[in-house]
């Protein structure tokens, strides 16, 4: 599973993330997240999911305590979207964790624009290393005896400017500034066709998963339907 051509996971992402905007019964909301779980698992290791797992039951659990609440307005609503949100996510990883020539020689083979491709590949990229450039700049901050807590955050916004966010804007411009250079170097800007270094083939395992997923997406949709004419 760990092999699986990254076009798949682009379809299972895809058929996933329109599902959850448009299934409106919870066992099919339930379905979609065991599916997406077991997916990403088998790619990736269920290691990688168990946090979202965790932060999908807290959000199940503050639904449950607020649901009688008269007073809180649209929170309810928020953290239902937050619970399709991160069902999505989860069927994003195998996608996002992919390295980053097989995506890029992925997209290509799916004839999409090399600029929608490069742009794709190092957001995928950048992303990550913004969040190892925070913990690095709070890893600093605390051996300097500098915290950052919520009542700092709210009672000395220059301060967390100053500490926290110019540094991470200077590192992450620096950081962007060699990607580009890295890019220009691997000749990202020349035209005309070029030998990929990965060899992207749709093999017979993956026809299967493909299918599966499909199939298995396709029964979500039809437990939604029954579940909503049953209400």
């Amino acid at each position: 599973m760990k092999d699986t051509d990254i076009r798949v996971r682009m379809v299972a992402l895809l058929i996933t993330s329109v599902g959850i905007l448009v299934i409106r019964s919870e066992y099919a909301v339930y379905l979609s997240l065991l599916l997406v779980t077991i997916w990403t698992g088998l790619i990736l290791g269920f290691g990688k999911v168990f946090p979202q797992i965790i932060l999908f039951a807290s959000l199940e659990l503050a639904l449950f305590l607020i649901r009688d609440v008269r007073t809180i307005g649209n929170l309810p609503l928020l953290l239902v979207y937050l619970r399709r949100l991160i069902i999505a996510v989860i069927a994003a990883y195998p996608v996002a964790k992919a390295p980053t020539g097989k995506l890029i020689a992925s997209l290509d083979k799916l004839k999409i624009p090399r600029t929608f491709t490069i742009s794709l590949a190092v957001l995928l990229r950048f992303l990550p290393t913004v969040g190892m450039e925070y913990s690095a700049i709070r890893r600093a901050q605390r051996y300097r005896g500098i915290g950052i807590s919520p009542g700092t955050v709210i009672t000395r916004i220059p301060q967390l400017f100053e500490y926290t966010l110019v540094p991470l804007l200077i590192r992450t411009t620096k950081v962007a500034d060699e990607l580009t250079a890295s890019a220009e170097v691997r000749g990202m800007k020349l035209k005309g066709d070029y030998n990929p270094y990965y060899e992207v083939k749709m093999r017979v395992p993956d026809r299967i998963l493909l299918i599966v997923v499909i199939m298995c997406e396709t029964g979500i949709y039809y437990v939604d339907y029954i579940c909503g004419r049953t209400m």
